[in-house]
C-alpha cells in the first residue's frame, strides 16, 4: 500500500464522495442534493451576490479573533508563569472554557444588541479561552533546566522570557490559535443564526426554503475556510517551531 498521504486522502475522499452520491440518488433531491447540484449551488451563491455578505461576516470574524489573540496570549502567558495570576483568574477561565457559551448568547444580545458588536463579542468568546488555556499550558511547560541555566549565567527575566519562554511556548500558542480559529467560525455562524443576519442568516433562509444546493454549498464553503485557516496556522507553526512536532502531532 502506498505511503503517500495525499494518495491515501484522495482514495478516502473519493470513496466518501461516491458514497454520498449514491445516498443522494437513493434519498432524492428533497433530502440530499447530488454533487453536480451542489456545484451549481456555488454558482448560484456567486450570481446572487452573496459573496459580499460572506466577506462582511469574515471581517467580523477577523476582528473578534484578533481581539481574542491580543487578550488571550498575554493572559495565558501571565497565568502560566505566575501562580498569583493563575490563582486569581484561572478558575474562572477554566470554568468558562468548559461552559456552553451558546447559553450566553441571550445575555450578549442584551448587552450588545444585534449590531456587529454582538457578532464580534461572540467570536471573541468562542475563541479566546482556547488561546488562553493552551498558551498557559505552554508557558507552564517551559523546561526547568533551561531556566536554571539562564539564572546561573545571570540572564535577566526579560531576556529569559524572550529567549526561552516564548520559543518554548510558541507551539502551544499556535495550537491554541488553531483551535480558536475553528471555534471562531462556529461562533460567527451561530451569532448570525440567532439574529438572522449575514452568512448565518443566508444559511437559515436557504434551509427553511429547502433550497439545498446553495445551502450545502454555503456550509461547505464556511467549513473549507475554517479548515484553510487552521492549515495556514499549522504551516506557520512548522515554520516557526520545526522542533516541536510532538506538540502539534495529531491536533
Amino acid at each position: 500500500m502506498t505511503d503517500n498521504k495525499w494518495v491515501q486522502r484522495a482514495i478516502v475522499w473519493g470513496a466518501l464522495l461516491a458514497l454520498y452520491e449514491l445516498a443522494a440518488i437513493a434519498a432524492g433531491d428533497f433530502y440530499l442534493p447530488r454533487l453536480l447540484d451542489i456545484a451549481d449551488g456555488f454558482v448560484e451563491i456567486v450570481e446572487d451576490g452573496r459573496i459580499p455578505t460572506i466577506l462582511v461576516s469574515l471581517e467580523h470574524l477577523v476582528i473578534g479573533f484578533a481581539l481574542a489573540a491580543a487578550v488571550g496570549i498575554p493572559l495565558g502567558m501571565a497565568m502560566g508563569r505566575s501562580t498569583i495570576v493563575d490563582n486569581v483568574i484561572g478558575m474562572y477561565v477554566r470554568g468558562l472554557f468548559v461552559t456552553s457559551l451558546a447559553a450566553l448568547l441571550p445575555l450578549l444580545i442584551i448587552l450588545f444588541g444585534v449590531s456587529f458588536r454582538f457578532q464580534i463579542a461572540v467570536v471573541f468568546l468562542f475563541s479566546v479561552f482556547y488561546i488562553i488555556v493552551n498558551t498557559a499550558a505552554g508557558a507552564r511547560d517551559v523546561p526547568i533546566p533551561l531556566i536554571r541555566t539562564a539564572e546561573a549565567f545571570c540572564v535577566g527575566r526579560a531576556r529569559q522570557f524572550v529567549t526561552i519562554v516564548l520559543p518554548s511556548s510558541l507551539p502551544y500558542v499556535i495550537v491554541g490559535l488553531r483551535l480558536g480559529i475553528a471555534n471562531a467560525f462556529t461562533g460567527m455562524v451561530l451569532a448570525e443564526l440567532w439574529i438572522g443576519q449575514g452568512t448565518g442568516g443566508i444559511i437559515e433562509a436557504l434551509g427553511q426554503g429547502r433550497n439545498l444546493p446553495p445551502f450545502f454549498a454555503m456550509v461547505i464553503l464556511i467549513t473549507a475556510l475554517a479548515a484553510l485557516s487552521a492549515f495556514a496556522l499549522r504551516a506557520l507553526e512548522r515554520r516557526l517551531s520545526p522542533w516541536a512536532e510532538e506538540v502539534h502531532g495529531g491536533i
